[in-house]
């Protein structure tokens, strides 16, 4: 037994944390557990949903532990090591710097109103992060009518040569570099700490501030003070946009959304304060697969929250890890008051948590658009679909099988596809089964196998999620015809009728809100499925009439009988015509039309 095995067979059953190594000491992985034996004792069997598990267990050579108390305890001190670490096999959380953040250097005498993109501890005050930079200048440039502060960096100069800039006279500069502008230093820093309530979604605090500045000025008979912060308030109240309460409490509260696409996850958070949406921060990681929702949310706590020193009472989140109690024990401890941790499921909560999931998926999108050079975007039925079904990607593109059977005859299979909830039509494909019988799961069989060896040449594209309509049996044997030919893994479900219930592979069946836009999505795909079957069987069908009627007629091949069916139309309209006319019609010989004629006739009788 290896020295790394035999200190994972003596770790005891305590919470803690644990540091896999490398030879030359570094460390690769860092974790914590409720239980450092049962835990780190999990590393030592494969695993294939994490495989990078696997490559760091090959690296490992070492192995550290420290114990604690509590689990709690063991996730503030995880939350340490890895960003002191910064171990390569652990899930980093990459936080948001491309985002622009309002800055306001109020350790100047006149602060300066800038945005920036990097946030340092030089005692400026920073607003954000906002999402969309062309949108917060448009707005800053509509704002400084309202606060007039300066946004030069040479304002030194200007004051030595006492020389104001366009923007003074434009007067969207208060001008306090200009000595004739007789700025007055607690005025103008009053004015900056308006803009900051502004910013922070503290409207209505700032124009009773106005409101009473204004009341004060024209009571001491300064009217020409009186009338700016009247025009201010003026100017606010046409220009802003009022936000609706998001929830009722007034409490800080972060709300977490996540997403998945493959490797990537990405965590958004929406920042509460005061009952309003004040911001937004985004941040993503690599090699997320095997993580699930929960997970991501754990993450978020022990890597970015668990840093902060400005924790909200109360985050809002869409699923919840196991040891949820212990990570809100970890974050009461680092606020040094109770923090809540709860996943809402009706409300303005949790409204607010699927915009945040929205938020997440977005960002994914838009990650895949820059790294394909294409434009990506997924419907919210295909983001709801990947969230019920627990997949790893959001199912963009889907099938459908759906066998069309009356009896032992014509027996088709009918194929339709969708992308990201649009139907696809020139991926539609439509086959006659070769299997005799009714057997609807040997037929179903048939169906996925031929499909899927086109998938696999190349000649169609591979689809995201195959949707089998059908129950349990029916799935059975498509995953079986799958697993003789498919050389990668493809999620499936069946969709039942009569409950329209999803049944899933080794999972309880899943039932959706009948209104669910992901539920919606499926019963159109497979609707259309059921409509093309049955438009080629009634084909076939028909076509099976008009041959047994004229095909035994000695004579009538394929060319004459088009022939004959183009002149009168119908089988009925032969019928009703003599010899002489269909000779003359249909131009051909007259010993054949007296056969047709003949042979028709005789069916009809015998009908």
């Amino acid at each position: 037994m290896s020295t790394l095995a035999e200190k994972i067979a003596d770790l005891p059953p305590a919470p803690g944390v644990y540091l896999f190594k490398d030879a030359l000491g570094e460390v690769l992985y860092v974790g914590k557990a409720a239980s450092l034996a049962v835990r780190v004792r999990s590393y030592l069997s494969h695993d294939p949903q994490r495989p990078r598990m696997d490559e760091m267990m090959v690296r490992a050579a070492d192995l550290d532990v420290i114990l604690t108390d509590t689990e709690a305890e063991a996730l503030l001190l995880e939350s340490t090591l890895i960003r002191q670490h910064r171990p390569h096999f652990n899930v980093l959380l990459k936080d948001d710097k491309s985002f622009p953040f309002v800055k306001l250097s109020m350790q100047d005498d006149f602060p300066r109103l800038s945005v920036t993109r990097r946030v340092r501890d030089d005692g400026a005050r920073y607003l954000g992060p906002f999402t969309d930079v062309k949108t917060l200048r448009r707005a800053l440039r509509e704002l400084r009518r309202v606060f007039p502060l300066r946004t030069c960096r040479n304002f030194e100069d200007y004051r030595r040569q006492d020389r104001p800039c366009l923007y003074f006279h434009i007067k969207r500069c208060a001008g306090p570099c200009y000595s004739r502008a007789r700025v007055d230093r607690a005025a103008y820093r009053s004015m900056a700490e308006g803009l900051m309530l502004l910013l922070s979604g503290r409207n209505e605090e700032l124009l009773e501030r106005l409101r009473a500045e204004m009341a004060g000025a024209a009571g001491a008979r300064r009217y020409e003070l009186a009338a700016q912060r009247r025009d201010q308030i003026r100017l606010l109240e046409r220009a802003q946009v009022p936000q609706k309460m998001v929830t009722g409490d007034p409490r800080d509260t972060d709300v977490i959304g996540v997403a998945r696409h493959g490797e990537r996850g990405a965590v958004v958070t929406l920042l509460v304060r005061g009952g309003r949406v004040i911001g937004k921060e985004s941040r993503t990681l690599e090699h997320a697969t095997g993580l699930d929702d929960a997970a991501l949310v754990e993450l978020w706590v022990t890597q970015h929250a668990l840093a902060r020193t400005d924790l909200p009472r109360r985050v809002l989140a869409g699923t919840l890890p196991v040891n949820h109690a212990a990570l809100a024990d970890a974050l009461s401890r680092r606020a040094g008051r109770a923090v809540e941790l709860s996943a809402p499921v009706r409300g303005r909560g949790r409204q607010l948590v699927e915009v945040a999931e929205k938020n997440a998926a977005a960002a994914l999108e838009q990650l895949a658009a820059r790294a394909s050079g294409r434009r990506a975007r997924f419907s919210a039925a295909v983001i709801g679909l990947q969230r019920e079904l627990g997949l790893s990607t959001p199912p963009h593109r889907m099938v459908c099988f759906d066998i069309s059977n009356f009896g032992p005859d014509q027996a088709v299979a009918a194929v339709v596809a969708s992308e990201d909830g649009r139907a696809r039509k020139s991926l539609y494909r439509r086959m006659r089964i070769r299997r005799p019988g009714p057997d609807d799961f040997a037929m179903i069989g048939e169906a996925v196998e031929r499909y899927w060896t086109r998938v696999e040449s190349g000649e169609l594209p591979r689809p995201d999620l195959v949707v089998i309509d059908g129950g349990a049996g029916q799935l059975s044997a498509a995953r079986a015809s799958l697993a003789r030919i498919a050389t990668r893994p493809v999620a499936m479900i069946g969709l039942a009728k009569r409950e329209e219930s999803i049944v899933r592979e080794g999972l309880a069946d899943l039932r959706l809100a009948r209104r669910s836009p992901a539920l919606r999505a499926l019963q159109r795909l497979r609707d259309e499925a059921h409509r093309f079957g049955l438009e080629y069987h009634r084909t076939l069908r028909s076509h099976a009439r008009i041959g047994s009627a004229l095909d035994a007629v000695p004579g009538v091949g394929p060319t004459r009988r088009a022939a004959l069916l183009k002149a009168f139309g119908s089988v009925a309209a032969l019928r009703e015509a003599s010899a002489e006319e269909i000779a003359a019609r249909a131009r051909v010989p007259h010993a054949l039309a007296v056969r047709v004629a003949g042979h028709l006739a005789q069916r009809e009788g015998a009908a």
